[in-house]
């Protein structure tokens, strides 16, 4: 029958196989070893930080303080600025962009011929890449690759990529309104025009003059009274609407103003750089974690064997 074994049991046992033992966690070392150093690549690692900036700080009524913003505007954006822009830098899009600008595909080794290859290179990015949100609130994207200098110009194309596309929407806001008021400007001038046709047609016919009294008042005269109303009525409107024409000019030429900054709306805390050493592999590490789980196995299979044989029948 068989016995638990006991601590004196398992020392006995590694006294017997302890050479087996030896040469096998020794063995795998060598072999972890030669594996570690001619077949395992090196990666490199690169990172950056960065923080949203409120996008408002780029709006006509802050930069022109046209209107009251509600109080002070805050320089940094919010949560939610933070959590757009890690979908953003984890978004299809940008992927396709970056595997697309610096030809990944034939970094990666991976055969352009094969139907499937661009999930591939999305796989292999996508495990040597992270966007992620820190513990100080800010955005946090890195890489790891074999070559340091691209790893860098990555993630510096990364960066500016995340800002345009983050700027797009507000952008966007801004060049329909822009358009719009355009749009409002030309029909406003021939609005203008039309009341200036009016007056001179009036004033023709009916030889309405225009001065101005010694307090600065408008005397309108001429020899139909009815005109005469009519005359000042369309005069106001005029009036009223080269008004309407300067404000929605100084209006349009804000916007553009706005439109021309292209002011970032990242704060980059840490610029990416190249890595002047390697990251990964940790050889020490992969060689001390081979003979650990080696020795361990062996001594289990050691251990099986000779409760094994304690089992047997005896002859």
């Amino acid at each position: 029958m068989s016995q638990e074994l006991s601590l004196v049991d398992v020392l006995r046992i590694l006294n017997k196989w302890k050479k087996h033992l030896l040469i096998a966690v020794i063995g795998s070392g060598v072999v972890a070893s030669l594996f570690s150093l001619f077949v395992m690549k090196e990666y490199y690692y690169s990172w950056a930080v960065f923080y949203p900036i409120n996008q408002m700080q780029h709006d006509r009524a802050v930069i022109f303080n046209t209107e009251s913003a509600g109080g002070q505007v805050d320089y940094f954006g919010t949560k939610s600025d933070v959590n757009r822009l890690i979908s953003i830098a984890n978004s299809a899009t940008l992927y396709e962009f970056i595997i697309d600008t610096f030809k990944l595909a034939e970094h990666y080794n991976i055969n352009t011929n094969n139907k499937y290859y661009r999930t591939k290179v999305r796989k292999e990015f996508d495990a040597n890449y992270k966007a992620i949100k820190n513990e100080r609130e800010a955005v946090e994207i890195s890489i790891y690759d074999t070559d340091p200098q691209l790893a860098s110009a990555i993630l510096k194309t990364i960066i500016r990529k995340v800002d345009e596309m983050n700027k797009l929407v507000v952008n966007d806001t801004k060049k329909r309104l822009y358009a719009l008021l355009q749009a409002q400007l030309e029909e406003q001038q021939k609005k203008i025009e039309l009341i200036s046709d009016s007056l001179a047609k009036l004033a023709s016919q009916y030889q309405i003059k225009v001065s101005t009294g010694a307090d600065g008042t408008v005397i309108v005269t001429g020899n139909d009274q009815k005109a005469v109303q009519d005359f000042k009525t369309l005069m106001y409107k005029q009036e009223n609407a080269v008004k309407e024409l300067n404000n929605r000019t100084n209006i349009l030429e804000q916007i553009q103003v706005t439109l021309k900054s292209n002011a970032s709306s990242l704060f980059v805390v840490d610029e990416p750089f190249p890595a002047d050493r390697k990251s990964k592999p940790v050889r020490w590490l992969v060689v001390t974690v081979t003979m650990l789980i080696t020795g361990i196995v062996c001594l289990i299979a050691v251990l099986i064997i000779e409760q094994y044989k304690n089992i047997l029948p005896r002859s």
